[in-house]
Parts: structure tokens; sequence; C-alpha cells
């Protein structure tokens, strides 16, 4: 064997060694990551990384369509392939090269019937409910799939979409954080608003607070006005209705996980288990492969 050939040969077959060695090991560590996390509940769930489950649902005001198909959708991710050749006869190979792609990011809900939690899907690792390939003639595809048939027209492109639908059951893992609404002036300040408020009319005041009828408000009155007005004000705060609590999940900030699935745990699990399986198969066959080259080589 050439010399040039041997090295090609060798740092294809290293570099193939490499990759499955470390997908293997990364596959197997997001089931064991998904098996031994318990799933929280959104209304009791810690500040942090956390596994959630539950319906997805859209965010109000939103719409999400899938860009190839036009299907309403909570997430969607779309790639488009050209065919190209190269070479003549027998040496003629053809490859498809991706010509446009997207993701989605709009934000969407997760509702598991103790509360609700927004989940902005930017950066995750998604594994999809549904996907579909189909072909055409053209950049963009003029055919919806489901209404005319996937094959019609030429083949000179590829269409490839993936779909989360609305009220599918999701699985989430990722940073969840939870926040108030704001709360308005504190009490103390309410009640000087409302004392200087009194003030200003003066004769509704003495009306009211001027008990022995002298025509001032003695310090004793006032204290009893001041009293009225902290009343007034608890008052008002105690009709007020609670604070929203608002839960957002996320990408984590530390490089952990962020997995997004419309799939159980389990089947999950297993999945991610079998692509380990995979990878570490490939990654014998590379070890293997490169110690007959080497041998073949060096005797």
């Amino acid at each position: 064997m050439p010399d040039h050939e041997f090295w090609f040969s060798l740092l294809a077959l290293a570099g193939a060694v490499v990759v499955g060695g470390v997908a293997a090991m990364r596959w197997l560590r997001i089931a064991r990551l998904i098996e031994d996390t318990p799933t929280s509940r959104i209304r009791s769930a810690a500040q942090g990384y956390v596994e959630l489950a539950g319906r997805g649902l859209p965010l109000a005001g939103t719409q999400n369509l899938a860009p190839l198909t036009q299907r309403p959708c909570l997430w969607w991710r779309y790639r488009i392939a050209r065919k190209t050749e190269q070479g003549s006869g027998k040496a003629r190979r053809q490859s498809w090269v991706t010509v446009a792609s997207g993701i989605s990011s709009v934000p969407f809900l997760l509702d598991d019937e103790t509360g609700q939690c927004i989940v902005k899907p930017e950066g995750a690792e998604v594994v999809a409910g549904e996907s579909l390939t189909w072909y055409g003639d053209t950049p963009w595809p003029t055919a919806v799939p489901g209404r005319t048939p996937l094959f019609s027209g030429g083949r000179d492109y590829r269409y490839f979409e993936e779909r989360i639908y609305e009220h599918e059951r999701l699985y989430v893992l990722g940073d969840f954080t939870s926040t108030r609404e704001a709360p308005g002036h504190d009490l103390q300040a309410q009640q000087a608003a409302l004392l200087t408020e009194w003030k200003q009319d003066q004769a509704a005041l003495k009306e009211r607070f001027d008990q022995d009828r002298d025509g001032h408000i003695s310090l004793a009155e006032w204290e009893a006005a001041r009293a009225a007005a902290k009343q007034a004000v608890q008052e008002r705060h105690d009709e007020r209705p609670a604070r929203q609590v608002n839960h957002v999940l996320c990408r984590p900030a530390h490089g952990q996980l962020f997995l997004l699935a419309a799939l159980p745990p389990a089947d999950l699990a297993r999945r991610y288990r079998r692509r380990a399986l995979l990878a570490f198969v490939g990654f014998v066959v590379g070890v293997y492969a490169v110690g007959w080259l080497l041998q073949g080589v060096f005797g």
C-alpha cells in the first residue's frame, strides 16, 4: 500500500474510533441521566436543573407553523438538500448537499396538571414525535405531504421536517426558574400616600377625625387618622389576588444537557442506550480495523 493511502486510511479509522467511543460514552451517560433523575412537579419543583413531564400547549397569542408543510405545531426543524453528481460513467457518485435549514425557537407551555411552565426550546437537543422526508424538483416544496404523492415530480431536492404537536406528552431536562410579578409600593408608602391625600381635604379630615370639635387635629386625633389609613391600606392589599408566579425552563448556563423529547422517559432511555450500543460496535470495529491495517504494514 502506498504511504499516502496508508496514512489516509489510518487517520480515517482513528477518527472513526474516537468518534464512536465519544458518542457511545455520551449517549450512555444521557440514558443514565434520564433513568436516575426523578421527575419533578411544576408546582413544587426546586430551582435549578430538573426533569419535568407533561402536555405541550401553545402560549397565548402565539402561532407556530412548520415552514415546509405549514402545519401548526409547538416545535419544528427542517432541512432541504440538493442532489449533486460527481464524475462520469461507473465513477459517477451522487450526494446530497444541504441548501437550507432551520429550527424553531418559539416558546410554548408545559402543563403537568399542577402548574404550567414556559419552555424556551432554543439550544435544546430534541427528539421529535414525527418526521417526514419527501422529494421534489424545486428549491422549496410546492406539494404538501398528505395531499399529494410524496414522490410526485422530480427527485432533485430532498425535504425533511420534524414536528412536535400541541397536546403531545413531552419530557424535558433543563434549568428551572420561578419569578413573581413585581410588587407595588410597600404598605408604609401606600399609607403615607393615603394620609397625604386626606390632608388635601382639611374639611373632610376634621369632620372625620376632630373628635372634640375644636377646629384642629390634635396629636391623638392624628394617630387615629394614621391607624385608619393603615387599616384601609391593609384591606386593599388583602383584597388583591396573590401575585402570579411565572415558571420558565430553558438551556442550563453551565453546559448541562438540555433535552426535549416527545417520548416517555423509559422509551427515551432505551433509544439512547441503543445509540450507545451501535456507537460502541462501531468503536470496536474501528479498533480492529486499525490493528489489521498496522499488522498488514508492519507485520
